[in-house]
């Protein structure tokens, strides 16, 4: 058998087997590879970058759920290393009933990484004063608005059932006027909510973390300036993740971008197949016109 008749006919269970190595190499075989940072991710980094520490709070509302979590999870953890290094407080919150175990663990995974590596008291993380988890409200219109007058209004108790107004951080964080950025981490239709109630009544600035298939709807969000960035899909995680480790508030980057690692190499071996492919179908049709 000629070469390029052998690579026409390769076994698809080799192909398939390739496949599954290349997928999975990437998270036992670290490696990094150039991110181009889209406009959007380094708007939302620089704008989360230039908030004073210790001042505002940034609002983050996890809003994902275990289907997104892949795409979704990788911000929320980029996104909480970003502000705990700067020093300012993160006040988190939920409107999805299937995201409170997601945020509380992305808290706990990133608080507990840090407090590690802390050296004394003052670089350690507390819980009321650095940062807090409301929990998961219901009726999301009214609870959005309702905040810009009082935010222990709406949410008396937090998510482990402390009084709101005991915690340290909540007693100088009231409503709107004390966040920085609400960044709504979601695969639904949450952050046009927020331009269409808070930010057109009191104002606040939005930002988004979105799965890539939703994405490209707000887009226009991000021309008008009603978003002040976005992560988008997989991809913008890993950006965040680059741009974080760029300036030094994380050693290492995180699972999105060893996702995009295994996706990339993936594609990769995938054109190299179709173009082996090919040439095995010129190289034989053209024997057989010759014959």
């Amino acid at each position: 058998m000629k070469w390029y008749e052998a690579i026409s006919k390769i076994d698809r269970r080799i192909i398939y087997l390739f496949l599954t190595i290349f997928v999975i190499l990437p998270f036992f075989v670290p490696f990094k590879l150039r991110q181009n940072i889209m406009p959007q991710t380094q708007q939302l980094f620089d704008f989360v970058e230039s908030i004073p520490p210790h001042d505002k709070v940034v609002m983050i509302s996890f809003d994902y759920t275990p289907q997104t979590m892949p795409e979704c999870h990788p911000m929320a953890i980029a996104l909480l290393k970003h502000c705990f290094a700067r020093n300012i407080p993160v006040l988190g919150l939920s409107f999805d009933i299937q995201a409170p175990g997601l945020a509380v663990e992305a808290l706990t995974t990133v608080v507990e990484e840090l407090n590690h590596k802390a050296s004394t008291h003052d670089d350690s993380l507390f819980y009321g004063k650095d940062y807090v988890y409301l929990g998961w409200k219901s009726g999301f219109t009214a609870a959005v608005l309702d905040m810009g007058e009082s935010i222990a209004g709406v949410f008396p108790r937090d998510y482990f059932g402390h009084p709101v107004d005991s915690l340290p951080l909540m007693q100088k964080t009231r409503n709107y006027k004390d966040v920085a950025i609400a960044i709504v981490l979601s695969a639904s239709a949450y952050p046009e909510y927020w331009v269409l109630y808070p930010q057109s009544r009191y104002g606040v600035k939005i930002g988004a973390g979105l799965t890539a298939v939703m994405a490209p709807k707000y887009y226009p969000f991000l021309q008008t300036g009603q978003f002040s960035g976005m992560m988008s899909g997989m991809k913008g995680a890993a950006e965040y993740e680059h741009l974080i480790v760029e300036k030094g508030y994380a050693e290492k980057l995180g699972r999105a971008e060893t996702g995009m690692n295994s996706q990339s190499i993936v594609h990769l071996l995938i054109i190299i197949i179709i173009i082996l492919g090919n040439i095995g179908f010129f190289f034989t049709r053209k024997d057989q016109k010759q014959s």
